[in-house]
């Protein structure tokens, strides 16, 4: 693999690092915290109501993620393009 190949898979794995790290952020902070407290204090009864909310956001978290990283990779392709399109 020649070294712009190699700086170029770099590059792509970044930005699939960086979206997906961004993208679970965002919602975490914006949505899932909000909400857990939320529920913990309205509607949970017991620990058990607790670990299943846990379990969601675990859920979500993780689907926030892949979600991410797709965007991630796909900013990059169109990066990749317009960088082409120039030339």
């Amino acid at each position: 693999m020649s070294l712009p190949g190699l700086t170029q898979l770099l590059v792509r794995l970044l930005c699939i690092l960086a979206g997906a790290l961004a993208l679970s952020f965002f919602v975490t902070k914006g949505v899932l915290v909000p909400i857990g407290q939320w529920y913990e204090m309205n509607r949970a009864r017991n620990e058990s109501d607790l670990s299943q909310a846990f379990i969601v956001a675990l859920a979500a978290q993780a689907l926030c993620a892949v979600i991410g990283g797709w965007l991630g990779n796909r900013l990059f392709c169109i990066w990749r393009q317009k960088r082409l399109d120039r030339r």
